[in-house]
């Protein structure tokens, strides 16, 4: 009799919730097609048990460390230094991937990991045989800043015959990340576009929003890390006009800062028509039930908007890269939202009217898109060719029945 197949999915999770829900996603749709697999998911987010759990869904926790507005990392332990903590990280990781042998292994983002802290497991997962993934989110940063960055860190001379596939989770026609960048040719023709990762789940679809008006505006930063600013300038934009006709609901992330997020429930509590939640781990329901979504542009409430036809106006952030920027301007080109910029939203008056004209869009028929938002689909065929090509028949008699 075989051994389940197992795959692992690595996060490193320093800033935001993007990461772990993105592997999450990954994690559920394959556990589901596949129902002889086991995933694990390697994870520094700390936020594993805020979500709902799996049978054949483990989670890894490793040392935490935070990103800093700066670009640069810290340790979330403060007995333990950067160095100490990539360390801890790095034998937790090389441990758990001997001891669970993988049949897949999936990197998100970085192709070394967070300071290098994979190579140890790469090394020993291509020597086992494990098929290697690379996935990389639709955007990564402009092209000259992230050629610097994969130079630093060595990936350029790592990367050529690390890894089997590169999976890029978008679509062609929205944005290349990897052009410009000079990679060679032997590691870009590994690459293909999955689409966007997002289907709607029937377990998210029964989410109840109960308490909330039945007409409402959500305004969503993630994991509230460095979205302060943008529920600020709701609140000023609500403050100057206190008759703009929708109210809203501020979703903060576990991220926001216990201070700012005092402030900013008592700014809302004066104005009286916005309603504050401090997080969701499902926000796909809040999504669906919203007439419209003001949001900072990250990936997933990309995906979950767009996905959804809302209206959407993003206001992305600029630091510590222009990845939400170059991704809410492309999709502003495509006639997909509306979208200004940080600066121009901390002006009151002016963003009150922003916020007025997306809600006239509200009314209007959704704007006709062909955004390939079929990825999580196309992630399980690629996983199945995989476990098909190791011989895996017990799974590819389940997925044909």
């Amino acid at each position: 009799m075989s051994t389940p197949a197992h795959l692992i999915l690595y996060s490193h999770d320093t800033f935001g919730l993007g990461h772990i829900r993105r592997n999450r996603k990954i994690a559920r749709s394959l556990v589901e097609a596949f129902p002889e697999l086991h995933a694990s998911i390697i994870t520094g987010s700390g936020l594993s048990g805020e979500y709902a759990s799996h049978p054949r869904i483990s989670y890894i926790e490793i040392d935490q460390v935070e990103k800093l507005p700066t670009g640069q990392y810290r340790s979330a332990n403060p007995e333990k230094t950067f160095s100490q903590a990539i360390d801890a990280r790095k034998k937790a990781i090389s441990d758990f991937v001997r001891s669970n042998p993988a049949d897949v292994f999936i990197a998100d983002k970085e192709p070394l990991g967070l300071g290098g802290e994979l190579t140890d497991a790469l090394a020993h997962l291509k020597a086992a045989g494990t098929t290697l993934v690379l996935g990389l989110r639709d955007v990564l940063d402009e092209a000259e800043t992230l050629k610097k960055e994969w130079e630093n860190k060595g990936i350029f001379d790592a990367i050529d015959g690390l890894y089997d596939h590169i999976w890029i989770y978008g679509s062609a026609d929205f944005y290349n990340p990897l052009k410009g960048i000079g990679l060679p040719q032997s590691v870009l023709g590994r690459c293909s576009y999955t689409g966007y990762l997002y289907q709607p789940h029937p377990e998210f679809e029964k989410v109840p929003v109960a308490g909330l008006p039945s007409d409402y505006i959500l305004v969503t930063a993630g994991g509230g890390g460095d979205g302060d600013f943008l529920m600020n300038a709701v609140l000023g934009a609500y403050e100057s006009d206190q008759a703009i006709p929708c109210p809203a609901v501020l979703l903060l992330g576990p991220y926001t800062d216990r201070e700012r997020e005092k402030e900013i429930r008592a700014r809302a509590d004066n104005i009286g028509n916005i309603r504050v939640i401090g997080f969701n781990s499902e926000p796909e329901a809040l999504i669906r039930h919203s007439k419209a979504v003001i949001g900072m542009c990250g990936y997933n409430t990309f995906c979950e908007v767009i996905a959804r036809d809302k209206r959407v106006l993003f206001v992305p952030r600029q630091t510590p890269r222009m990845e939400q920027l170059i991704r809410a301007e492309r999709a502003q080109e495509l006639g997909l939202c509306e979208t200004i910029r940080a600066k121009d939203a901390t002006n009151p008056t002016g963003f009150a009217k922003s916020i007025r004209a997306l809600i006239a869009s509200a009314n209007q028929p959704a704007p006709i898109h062909d955004l390939d938002s079929s990825g999580l689909q196309r992630i399980c065929d690629k996983v199945g060719a995989i476990l098909d090509a190791q011989n895996r028949p017990a799974l590819e008699v389940e997925r044909a029945g």
